[in-house]
């Protein structure tokens, strides 16, 4: 598998990035046998951690999604607050994926953010009159 420029790219940032925040990006990926699971030959794991270290959101494949049929790839999603369920992840291409994965973690920032800034604004509104 180590023709795909692709591939190869999402192996080589595996690592971890540490944002402002407290929360990190986490990404995993390794060469591994290709199979109905892994059909593109690789092992896959994009996290969105908080600062304890707890899981966001991620795309991995390191097993079969909910609800999918033997032999089915096992590509899929942990979404934000769907907590021990997974998403069925159509893998096009591993730019596809990330795109994908950071889409979902801007999502997910200003989602956290959007609330974050409610409650400052209630904190410095005036009280009813």
């Amino acid at each position: 598998m180590s023709g795909d420029r692709d591939l190869e790219e999402l192996v080589e940032l595996a690592g971890t990035w540490s944002m402002p925040n407290g929360w990190q990006v986490v990404i995993r990926a390794q060469w591994d046998d290709v199979n109905a699971g892994r059909p593109h030959g690789l092992s896959y794991a994009l996290i969105l951690q908080d600062e304890n270290e707890e899981r966001l959101l991620g795309f991995d494949n390191s097993h079969a999604p909910d609800g999918t049929a033997e032999g089915e790839p096992f590509d899929h999603e942990h979404r934000p607050n769907a907590v021990g369920r997974t998403f069925p992840y159509k893998f096009i291409s591993a730019g596809q994926l990330i795109s994908d994965f950071f889409d979902r973690c801007q999502g997910a920032h200003d989602s956290v953010r959007a609330k974050h800034l409610l409650w400052l604004f209630a904190l410095r509104a005036p009280r009813g009159r």
